[in-house]
């Protein structure tokens, strides 16, 4: 049976409420709570019985239609079909959990000349050293030798190693081909295209950007720095995407910002536990690797 179908069916048996007061809406959303409640009740008896729960999967089948029912009801009193909903539904899981396929990747430098274009690959080496007491980090471009941006510090009262955070930066060009702070940092701004290059490369982008990595960090404190971590909160990709959504990496989805959060900070925290190294940037192959200290 096609949802739309059962929908029309299902909005045949819709009851009047006749208690006082105009709570008709609510009725459905209470019920779905009960419902649920119901559909767990199931699981305790099986986990409690085990197999000799032989009605487990009729009762469980019963109880979902429930749940499906007063969805269907929810959706018809506000003017939503279970088709569109379900159809919406597919596109958000989709985004969040298959969509990093190589073709959904929109390379932003490609109408743009050579010396605008990002690298397809290079070799960046991070280098800790002591100033007055503290502790410092340098960038250095391992083709040129060249110092990339200036010094970094943790920038806070406590040392916490967020001055390797630039790594961040490096992982959004690699996976997702974006980083105004680098287009900056590395002289790549598009100033073929004035629109683009104020708009998608100027600082409100770049401020962006700060922020994003600023958000995750303070996520990721929560949870040991994502060092053990195989995925990123389904709410911390949606506030990221939410963040970026006037740039030109809204269309990124989510299963592509998960795997620049999660390779920026295999290689983060190899960084901090060894007080730097060398880091290969391949946006050819949509990855950050940690060479080694040497």
């Amino acid at each position: 049976m096609e949802f739309n179908a059962y929908q029309e069916e299902a909005k045949k048996t819709i009851q009047k409420n006749y208690s006082k007061g105009d709570n008709t809406e609510m009725v459905p959303f209470l019920g779905i709570i009960g419902e649920i409640g119901s559909v767990v009740t199931q699981l305790k008896i099986k986990l409690r019985v085990g197999d000799s729960y032989i009605a487990y999967k009729a009762k469980l089948g019963e109880e979902l239609g429930d749940v499906l029912w007063y969805l269907s009801t929810i959706a018809t009193q506000n003017d939503l079909t279970l088709e569109e909903v379900a159809a919406r539904n597919l596109d958000k899981i989709r985004d969040r959990f298959l969509s990093d396929e190589s073709e959904r990747f929109t390379d932003f430098d490609e109408p743009f000349p050579d010396h605008e274009k990002f690298p397809a690959e290079f070799e960046i080496q991070f280098i800790s050293y002591k100033e007055d007491a503290k502790n410092k980090l340098k960038i250095i471009d391992k083709a040129t030798g060249e110092m990339i941006g200036d010094p970094l510090t943790d920038n806070t009262h406590e040392e916490d190693g967020y001055r390797f955070h630039d790594i961040f930066h490096y992982g959004y060009l690699a996976v997702l081909g974006w980083s105004p702070v680098l287009r900056k940092l590395l002289k790549l701004k598009r100033k073929s295209d004035p629109v683009v290059d104020e708009n998608e490369d100027g600082a409100r982008s770049q401020i962006t950007e700060e922020l994003v990595s600023l958000y995750i960090y303070h996520h990721a404190l929560d949870h040991n720095l994502l060092q053990y971590g195989t995925s990123v909160d389904s709410g911390v990709i949606k506030q990221v995407q939410n963040l970026v959504k006037n740039t030109e990496v809204k269309d990124c989805t989510g299963k592509q910002w998960e795997k620049a959060i999660l390779n920026s900070y295999e290689v983060f925290n190899r960084l901090r536990k060894n007080d730097g190294g060398r880091v290969l940037v391949s946006r050819k192959n949509r990855s950050l690797i940690y060479l080694g200290t040497r």
